[in-house]
Parts: structure tokens; sequence; C-alpha cells
């Protein structure tokens, strides 16, 4: 859980919600669980047994679910940064800090992502409904998975909370919090599309490509169906539901395909610098904090990054 210099370390939720730090390590730890526990499975059923990735806690005990990590950039110039800026400059604090570690992933939080409101009496475009948002990030590769805290509010803090968090048909306030439910405009639909993106950034980390479909493509907005089942997962996700543009939503199948592994040559003395680079500050795993330390922030991507 990042918290930036100069803020108080609470997410932005409605006044009857706990943001406190301690709520917000909850919400993540329990996400992260969540995360494990779907990719155990979704393995075991393609033949590969039950395996999943581990968290920090399951290997150091004296560790705590959720590390609180200070962060020295200031919390307006965060806000003023976008998500790939972000990405580079906690990448590599991370890295240089007590915690840095090659052979650690790392999944962050961005506790001062603000939306900040609008007066538009109309739902809005996930692209602007980002852009009323700061300190936004969805950007995973090479060692860092980062995330903003925008939509943890509606986050479950405890197991026995996951299926009524799932399951609220509230409506957003998308004039005051950012709607981030796959157009589905609720508080359940805002939780499965956000941990879905959580799943599909922290796959790239791992070296999983886009797919046509599933975790990797569009599915991860129904990875609340992996958790429901019957009637009350048909009245939250029905099958006569349109998006924004008044299409059919999608209705993906939530599973993890074939990783397809894509390289590039580029001579010398060019540099790519991103979280889907195979350079650089994009594979933290393989690189020491000196090789850090020597790298230019400077310099300009090849690609964009591509983000949810």
């Amino acid at each position: 859980y990042i918290i930036c210099q100069g803020h108080d370390g609470c997410f932005q939720s409605p006044p009857d919600i706990d943001n406190s730090i301690e709520s917000a390590c909850a919400r993540i730890s329990a996400g992260a669980k969540l995360i494990q526990s779907v990719t155990a499975e979704k393995l075991f059923e393609s033949g590969f047994g039950r395996k999943t990735f581990q968290l920090e806690h399951e290997v150091n005990p004296k560790k705590p679910e959720c590390i609180i990590f200070k962060s020295n950039l200031n919390v307006n110039k965060a806000r003023k940064m976008r998500q790939g800026e972000l990405w580079t400059h906690f990448g590599r604090e991370l890295m240089l800090s007590d915690i840095g570690s090659n052979e650690r992933k790392y999944l962050g939080f961005i506790s001062c992502t603000r939306f900040k409101g609008t007066d538009l009496d109309k739902p809005m475009t996930h692209e602007e409904t980002v852009s009323f948002t700061e300190a936004y990030a969805a950007l995973g590769g090479g060692g860092l998975a980062l995330f903003g805290t925008a939509c943890l509010y509606t986050w479950a803090a405890t197991v026995t909370e996951i299926i009524p968090k799932f399951l609220d048909a509230s409506p957003v306030n998308y004039r005051r919090f950012m709607d981030d439910s796959g157009y589905r405009g609720t508080l359940g639909g805002c939780f499965a599309t956000t941990l879905g993106s959580v799943f599909h950034e922290l796959g790239h980390t791992f070296d999983l490509g886009h797919t046509k479909d599933g975790i990797m493509g569009r599915g991860f907005d129904n990875i609340d169906r992996v958790f429901l089942v019957g009637e009350k997962r048909s009245t939250l996700a029905k099958d006569n539901m349109n998006n924004f543009n008044g299409k059919p939503v999608q209705h993906s199948t939530v599973s993890l395909q074939r990783n397809i592994s894509v390289t590039m040559n580029v001579a010398e003395p060019l540099r790519v610098l991103g979280p889907r680079s195979k350079t650089t500050l994009g594979n933290f795993a393989s690189m020491s904090k000196s090789d850090i330390v020597r790298r230019s922030p400077n310099v300009t991507p090849i690609t964009r990054p591509s983000s949810v």
C-alpha cells in the first residue's frame, strides 16, 4: 500500500465507509487471496495442478499481509503524473528500498488516487471517467503491477463480505466517485471489474500476453462469476445488460490462456523503458539495484504501455 509524502493514507470513499490504512490493507489482502485462489483453480482445470504464486507473509510469517510503503513522492506531484510515470517512479523507488528484491513481483496500490467529481448529468465513458481521476493507474509488466484506489471502497475486507460485495446492486454515485464497473453502474460491478483488472495486470508481470477472451482479455470483468452461481448470479449480470454504447456486453469465460511470447530486437544505443519492455525497468526480476541506478528515467518508450 503506497502512501505518498504529504498524504494521510486514507483512500477515497463515501463517508460511511472505513477508509483507514488498516481498512485498505485488509481489502488489498483479501483481494490478493481471491486472485491467488482463482489462479490455482484455473491451473488445476488446465491440468497443471493447484499451483499459484506465494504472498510475502506466506514466505516470511513475520511480514504483514500488506506492506505499507512510504514513498518520497509528494502527493500533489503524484496527482499530476500519468500512470506510466507513476509506474516508473514507484518501480524504481521500490527496487531501491529495503524491500527491493530480484526474487519478487510487486503489487502496489496508490493511496492518494482521487476522482475529482463532475456535474455532468449523464454516464461517462471509461476514458472520460479516467480523465477526471488523479493518480490513476491500472498498469502491469516486468516486476510491478500498479493500481489506483478510487474503487477500493467497493472491495471486500473479509471473507464474509465477498459474496455480498459482488452482489451489491447499489448504483455508483458517478458524480462523486469513480465508476469502473464495466458500464454496469453498480458497486458490485466496480468490485468485479477492478479485481479482475488487478488479476489481468498481475498476469502481465508473469509474462502473460493479451488474449481474445478470459482474464487476459476482457473476461476479467466477469471474475465474480467464479464465485457466484445460480439465481444470485443472474440478478447481478443479466444477459440483456447493455454498455454505454448500447451494445450487448461481452460475456467471456474466465480462464487463463496460453502465453504468446513476442520478442523484438533493437539495435544499440536505443533503449526501451516501460512495463512491457524486456530491458531497463520493465524487467525488475532480472535487474540488480545497481542496474536501475544507472538507467535514465527520461527515456521515451517505443510503444505506449498497454493498460486496462
